[in-house]
């Protein structure tokens, strides 16, 4: 519930977009919700060009909004978007998530009142559909993983990227991990500009969508903050649906995103001689072999099946670049 004296420090609501329509419902809502704590509406165009500034405007109503040329992956454009922000929290969601109401005020007072944490994760769920419900496996170091799952009368479906029940609401206490296994992910994430790790990028850019691994980035993000002392929080009372139900054909490419991304974000640590990084790694690697239903009995097997079709630049579900 949010306190009854809202924060006075307004924060900047970031969105690199790949020119999917959810983008302009989502401004719409945000619009017609939080306008009192949105300093600015950053949207990063990352579609080369192509995105209807007239319509984003347009669904930002009276909120100042700027719209900045993506050069690059996700990850530049997030980093192009905390660079270019006038306020210290910047609030980022993707443009395939929608804001339910109250999410930015929530956000907002949860950073407010927790000056000491550089990232706050808030809820996210499924679009809802009709007899849907979350899928949810523990895996050993690591914590809980969730997804929706859904069968129509056209297929199964499957949305990933979701918030597992188990999280415990607020700063998390436990081990360095990835956070999303305690906390969340970045299609609803709030990150503060002066807590944040010196020297390197925020989001490192070959990871995340458009790049090799096409995804990752906030796996390696919410890691490094962790090992390096940050806090980081599972903020359930911001919450965004994700209208990303996919495909049993998608859904898998969508899998093998995951698999390489994880392994390169952990990986990056393991390789710098980071001895917990390649425990988790290892415990990440075994769940997923006795866990995924393929039969990949041996790990080259698992590598194989996670790094031999992908096209670099793309995420396997849209068959474009999600730059």
């Amino acid at each position: 519930m949010t306190t009854s004296v809202l924060p006075n420090s307004p924060l900047t609501v970031a969105v690199c977009s790949i020119g999917r329509t959810d983008l302009f419902r989502a401004l719409s809502l945000i619009a017609a919700d939080d306008t009192s704590l949105v300093a600015e509406l950053i949207v990063v165009d990352n579609t080369g060009g192509s995105l209807d500034r007239t319509a984003v405007a347009d669904a930002a109503g009276s909120l100042p909004v700027r719209v900045l040329n993506g050069v690059g992956p996700a990850s530049v454009g997030r980093n192009l978007a905390l660079s270019e922000a006038r306020t210290d929290v910047v609030l980022f969601f993707d443009d395939d998530c929608l804001p339910e109401p109250g999410w930015v005020t929530e956000m907002a007072t949860y950073m407010s009142d927790e000056p000491e944490v550089a990232a706050g994760f808030g809820r996210v769920e499924p679009v809802p559909l009709p007899n849907w419900r979350l899928g949810t496996e523990v895996v050993p170091l690591l914590g809980e993983n969730a997804w929706g799952e859904a069968e129509t009368p056209d297929g199964d479906l499957w949305c990933p990227a979701v918030s597992a029940p188990g999280w415990q609401p607020g700063v998390y206490t436990g081990p360095p991990t990835i956070p999303v296994s305690v906390v969340g992910s970045s299609n609803n994430l709030a990150l503060r500009r002066s807590l944040l790790l010196p020297d390197r990028p925020v989001f490192l850019p070959h990871l995340g969508p458009g790049t090799g691994p096409a995804s990752g980035e906030d796996t390696e993000l919410g890691y490094a903050l962790m090992r390096e002392g940050r806090k980081v929080a599972h903020v359930p009372q911001a919450k965004m649906v994700h209208n990303s139900w996919l495909s049993t054909d998608r859904a898998e490419q969508k899998q093998k995103c995951y698999l390489r991304g994880n392994v390169e974000a952990l990986g990056y640590h393991a390789l710098r001689g980071d001895d917990h990084a390649a425990r988790l790694l290892g415990a990440y690697l075994g769940q997923f072999r006795v866990g995924n239903g393929r039969g990949l009995d041996e790990f080259g097997d698992i590598f194989a099946w996670g790094y031999g079709s992908l096209t670099d630049g793309t995420d396997g579900t849209e068959g474009t670049p999600t730059r």
